[in-house]
């Protein structure tokens, strides 16, 4: 416990991804592990999910991660640390990880986890009861940091964006939100086919849905 104070301050001077990834550098070499990061799953139509993996971990190992049923299903549905297995399906051979993951509850229907491998069997012995507990009073110190400053800018919604997609999911029409905000309906055609970009959408309809999954329409 001695480490998180000064944890906190490291994650506090965080405003890049290149220091996030350093931060999880200096982690994977002061508690000797193999490898650390957090893991963004951002949630698509049909049930699918956009991955995002920041840290030090391996390529082959962040194509495991994205792929891995079992990651997404635990972080959205549990909150407590718990080791998994990875299991590699390309490979004939027998190549599965146990790693550390430690589910975070996300912004709107967001959500995250950190994840480690560990680097010897006394680590993996102490996994639920210290290390994971440890990380667990630090993963939302992660994430709020990387969603303040890390999160793509340009696909964050302006006030005045999220103002006339809120509307627009209330069934209101671009005249009828431009005399509620007291704005030309072509401002309002404007700032709604922004967010139709913003969220890779290829209609209105589309772009509420996708701006309800991502919390922008919470009140």
């Amino acid at each position: 416990m001695q480490y998180i104070e000064s944890l906190i301050k490291e994650i506090n001077c965080i405003d890049s991804k290149e220091q996030l990834v350093l931060f999880f550098e200096k982690v994977t070499d002061l508690f000797n592990y193999k490898w650390s990061g957090l893991v963004i799953f951002k949630p698509k139509l049909n049930n699918k999910y956009e991955v995002s993996v920041l840290g030090n971990i391996p390529i082959n190992m962040q194509e495991r991660i994205k792929k891995s049923i079992d990651i997404s299903d635990y972080c959205l549905n549990e909150i407590e640390p718990k080791s998994l297995v990875i299991k590699d399906k390309a490979s004939i051979e027998s190549n599965n990880l146990e790693i550390l993951v430690i589910p975070i509850n996300g912004v709107g229907s967001e959500f995250a986890c950190l994840t480690f491998l560990l680097n010897s069997e006394k680590q993996r012995g102490l996994v639920v009861e210290k290390i994971g507990w440890f990380w667990l009073m630090l993963s939302s110190f992660i994430y709020n940091k990387y969603k303040k400053e890390i999160a793509d800018d340009s696909h964050k919604m302006t006030k005045r964006e999220l103002e006339c997609i809120k509307w627009a999911s209330d069934g209101k029409t671009s005249w009828e939100i431009s005399q509620l905000l007291s704005i030309s309906q072509r401002t309002v055609d404007f700032h709604l086919a922004n967010c139709i970009v913003k969220t890779d959408s290829i209609n209105r309809q589309q772009a509420i849905v996708k701006c309800a999954l991502n919390g922008h329409l919470l009140v």
